[in-house]
């Protein structure tokens, strides 16, 4: 199942707590998959090789590992015969396009043979269940399952334009409120000399030590070198931070400090990162050249 090893991968923290499965009233199937299915439309059910499009969550003692949902689109699993006796095929064979189910799978059988992992990971106790709620939204042959990717696609590049059209005018509307009125870079940085360095200017190539705040447009933080009590070390102009960093460093002297407003398309652009910078972030570091690392 290698979608669903695919997805496993990296999770080795709990994200957040889910209803708990003792409050859905489940049926056994002979062998031993637990199932509730909480919406049934009666319609016609997936048949080996079908693409399913669909939502599914997962958890560990009521602690989610996976919700497909965070992905911005649906999942899609290609439907496979029975691999072992109670698996989540089983599951999905039960459901018809509109459905919403619930499995309870022991997590020793999912992670070994399902996953294909070679031991449990550190999360997972000895005699855990899996829990998966799925609602099926399309069951597809593999031209359907084309015309849906092209689909997706084209309302992904719609909401693109969209969430870049609204990035630029929250970023306006920053400028102005703390009176930035410095031109951009060529690049479009924003930046803003805070206190002129009197050491060395920075060239490509220099290792240097810098001390930064992040924030998003609305002040939140969501990175400081301060807190943690030591700047960050990285070569300039080598790609080893974002865009906007490499070129706002880059225009500094040790001991200088600046405000770099940095929009999304040279700092994380349309992915973002990790659970605090969502994707199309105008982002705001106070940086610090500390050193130019000899």
């Amino acid at each position: 199942m290698k979608t669903l090893h695919y997805l496993i991968i990296g999770l080795m923290a709990v994200l957040s707590a889910c209803g708990p499965a003792e409050k859905i009233d489940y049926q056994e199937t002979e062998s031993g998959l637990r199932y509730a299915l909480l919406v049934e439309t009666g319609m016609e059910k997936p048949e080996t090789g079908d693409i399913l499009s669909l939502d599914m969550v997962y958890s560990v003692r009521d602690s989610i590992l996976f919700d497909s949902r965070d992905m911005g689109m649906p999942m899609f699993l290609q439907m496979m015969e029975q691999e072992y006796p109670g698996d989540i095929y089983e599951g999905l064979a039960m459901m018809a396009a509109g459905d919403s189910a619930s499995f309870v799978i022991d997590a020793e059988i999912f992670f070994f043979y399902t996953v294909g992992m070679m031991e449990l990971p550190p999360f997972v106790q000895e005699g855990d269940d899996v829990v998966f709620h799925v609602a099926l939204r399309k069951i597809m042959d593999e031209e359907g399952f084309a015309q849906e990717q092209e689909r997706l696609m084209e309302q992904q590049m719609q909401e693109d334009i969209l969430r870049s059209e609204q990035e630029e005018g929250l970023m306006l509307d920053y400028l102005a409120e703390e009176d930035i009125t410095v031109q951009p870079t060529q690049s479009g940085l924003y930046y803003v000399e805070r206190e002129q360095g009197e050491g060395v200017q920075v060239q490509s190539g220099d290792m240097v030590a810098v001390h930064y705040e992040g924030r998003l447009l609305d002040g939140t933080v969501f990175d400081s070198s301060y807190e943690r009590g030591e700047p960050i070390e990285f070569l300039v102009g080598r790609g080893q931070v974002i865009p906007g960093w490499d070129e706002g460093i880059g225009l500094m002297r040790v001991g200088g400090k600046a405000t770099l407003v940095i929009p999304s398309f040279l700092a994380y652009g349309d992915r973002g990162a990790g659970q605090m910078i969502p994707p199309f972030s105008t982002l705001v570091f106070d940086v610090e050249l500390v050193d130019v690392i000899e």
